[in-house]
């Protein structure tokens, strides 16, 4: 799952790594990821984190920066589904094209 435009998302005009290593991340600019519970090691005993980000960013083959939870590895993350985009932002599900906003 993509945005068409992470630019939206970014505060900071990011750049890639600069040695070509961020090619062989599994993630590129505009992946929308899930961090699921508990996303780390050492986490355990935490609240739980459930966030979905947009990949701004892409330092190297392991790591990345997102909007929402900033440098992450890929080893704590994938791709989220619509399902999750939906329950956990709503905002983002809506600027995708699939979500549905329910005012009060």
């Amino acid at each position: 799952m993509k945005v068409k435009n992470e630019k939206k998302y970014a505060c900071f005009d990011y750049t890639d790594g600069c040695n070509g290593d961020h090619t062989k991340n599994i993630y590129q600019r505009g992946d929308v990821v899930f961090k699921p519970l508990y996303g780390y090691e050492g986490n355990e005993d935490r609240e739980p984190c459930n966030e979905v980000g947009v990949v701004l960013q892409v330092h190297d083959e392991f790591e990345l920066r997102t909007d929402m939870f900033g440098n992450e590895s890929v080893s704590n993350l994938r791709v989220a589904t619509k399902e999750e985009v939906v329950e956990f932002r709503p905002i983002l599900a809506v600027e995708m094209g699939f979500g549905l906003v329910v005012l009060k």
